[in-house]
């Protein structure tokens, strides 16, 4: 996920630059990094064509993405739309990477990309997969709860459902997004993350 990050910031930064200075648009850079994401997922083998050849339908739908259970029951899989992102990418990467930072216990690997490649002529329609490890036997934290663990992990209540510290505001901890475990462990398995 860091290769991809830094490679799509180097990427806008020198397009950028052969447009002497002029920021891109933010369809303009979407286009940009697309375009690159898609020939890098597929030179380096992360293209699926299929997502369901990786698991199973759960009939759960996210805002923003398909989840699949793989067939042994061990991870879940999350095929981001990006609808919920009003930033790229790049972004979406490096929100990743802060909550694997903040919540190991639920981190994200970066399976691969999908969608559409659309021809030499327009810009690739991209959605991200992610696989996270499946808490198996748990119910949805109750919003108490969930003030509870991340006030122990340093973060000030800014409403029943984001946080923030020195770093990071952490939104969207509904109790759909939040599991607990038979042992009363916590899981936080879907966030927005931003960095101050």
């Amino acid at each position: 996920m860091e290769e991809i990050s830094n490679r799509l910031r180097e990427i806008v930064e020198a397009n950028e630059g052969k447009r002497k200075g002029q920021k891109l648009s933010q369809h303009e850079q979407r286009e940009i990094e697309n375009s690159y994401v898609l020939d890098f997922a597929k030179a380096n083998n992360l293209w699926v064509d299929d997502i369901y050849s990786l698991g199973n339908p759960t009939g759960l739908k996210g805002n923003e993405s398909t989840i699949l259970v793989d067939p042994s029951l061990n991870f879940v899989i999350k095929v981001n739309d990006l609808s919920n992102v009003k930033f790229l990418i790049s972004n979406l990467l490096n929100q990743v990477k802060a909550h694997n930072q903040l919540f190991p216990e639920t981190q994200y690997d970066l399976v691969g990309f999908t969608g559409f490649d659309n021809g030499k002529k327009r810009a690739p329609y991209i959605e991200v997969i992610l696989r996270q490890d499946l808490v198996k036997e748990a119910i949805q934290a109750s919003t108490q709860e969930i003030i509870d663990f991340m006030e122990s992990l340093n973060f000030v209540r800014i409403t029943d459902t984001s946080f923030s510290n020195s770093e990071y505001t952490v939104s969207d901890l509904y109790p759909r997004n939040v599991l607990k475990d038979n042992n009363g462990v916590i899981y936080v398995v879907d966030n927005i993350i931003l960095k101050h």
